[in-house]
């Protein structure tokens, strides 16, 4: 229980630590360093009295259960969706929230500011003290707070963690409320429970997927070159996926062509087959549904004039306008409901960038997106 507490802490962007019954800390987070260094919270003892009371007899104070009715008991004390988000995961992830104390009291930073604390129970599974502990979270923006002393990269930890929470959140809640309803036994119907456990696989892969690729834009500096048949790498790549778009997407025509004389190429063929199967993503991903016919086209070949290979992908999909073109590429950007979480063409920039080759991209809002990846010869 304890580690995975500390994991959780540790990347939220929300001051906290955690106690145990001892009241010794067993995990806080950089963010509740912050406080300690520009405030003088240690010596708060109305706060430290709070914390005394709630240890000694948790039950003195608001009982939430949890579920739904721990949110709504929330919601009475904050508006903060990443204390929602927060606790949503907790219970999603098998944590039982059984009481929960606020309190408010003043921060000293560059101006006095008051803060709500929170304080709640925490159960790893079965109601037993043996296993409870407790969190702490201030419910303060630190980054609003400290400006330009919180760095670049710090947000994006904060962005990351976001982004895990959702992906943690969606699948858990999802498994969770198919696999109790089969528990249940409610159903007879074979098909009706083929179906659930195939949204379970679903949304299990699709988590999984996600979490990989994340892991992907944290890892892409390490490539692993060697020499390619790029007819055969490619021809086999795009066979593979038009079979997933004949089988999934049944109603998008599917063009390839891939030179028969096309050079070999000295690459890391495991970058080249992400940057193609995110670009190929994407053009089904925006696929504009008021089509009768919906395109999608892929081409390589060398192109001797400017001695490079040149890769294009081309849709006639839902297209971009000139604004979201010059934001392509931005990690976590998204434009639409239809966008992923603003990995994928985040991930091809940093790959093509690494690899010293070039991106063009051609849209028109409404109507196509070409993306053409410019691969010079020499680097081969």
């Amino acid at each position: 229980m304890k580690d995975t507490i500390k994991y959780i802490v540790d990347i939220i962007d929300i001051p906290a630590f955690v106690i145990n019954k001892k009241q010794e800390i067993v995990a806080s987070n950089q963010y509740f360093l912050v406080i300690l260094q520009n405030t003088d919270i240690s010596k708060n003892k109305e706060l430290k009295n709070r914390i005394d009371s709630f240890v000694q007899k948790p039950e003195r104070f608001l009982d939430t259960v949890f579920g739904q009715q721990t949110i709504k008991a929330l919601k009475t004390i904050t508006n903060n969706p990443k204390i929602f988000s927060l606790v949503s995961l907790l219970e999603n992830i098998g944590y039982k929230i059984t009481h929960l104390s606020s309190i408010s009291i003043p921060l000293n930073f560059q101006n006095q500011i008051l803060s709500n604390v929170l304080i709640f129970r925490i159960f790893s599974s079965k109601l037993s003290k043996v296993n409870e502990l407790y969190m702490v979270l201030f419910d303060v923006n630190i980054i609003d707070i400290l400006g330009n002393s919180v760095d670049r990269e710090t947000e994006d930890v904060n962005k990351k963690y976001m982004v895990l929470l959702q992906v943690a959140n969606k699948v858990f809640s999802t498994v969770k409320g198919f696999t109790e309803t089969l528990i249940l036994g409610k159903y007879r119907d074979y098909d009706l429970i083929y179906r659930f456990i195939e949204i379970i696989d679903n949304q299990v892969s699709n988590g999984i997927k996600i979490l990989l690729s994340f892991n992907l834009s944290n890892n892409l500096g390490n490539f692993v070159f060697q020499k390619t048949n790029l007819y055969n790498f490619l021809t086999d790549l795009i066979t593979k996926y038009s079979q997933k778009i004949l089988n999934e997407y049944p109603d998008i025509a599917f063009e390839y062509y891939v030179q028969p004389n096309i050079p070999d190429l000295y690459t890391d063929p495991s970058k080249l087959e992400l940057c193609v199967y995110n670009l190929l993503d994407n053009a089904i991903r925006f696929r504009d549904e008021s089509k009768e016919e919906k395109r999608v086209k892929f081409k390589a070949f060398f192109e001797s004039s400017i001695n490079a290979i040149l890769i294009t992908i081309e849709d006639n999909g839902i297209g971009m306008s000139k604004k979201e073109l010059s934001q392509i590429g931005q990690i976590f950007k998204t434009f639409s409901e239809k966008s992923g979480i603003g990995l994928g063409m985040y991930i091809v920039y940093k790959i093509v960038r690494s690899m010293n080759w070039n991106i063009k991209i051609e849209s028109k809002k409404n109507e196509y997106t070409k993306v053409t990846l410019i691969i010079p010869f020499e680097n081969t």
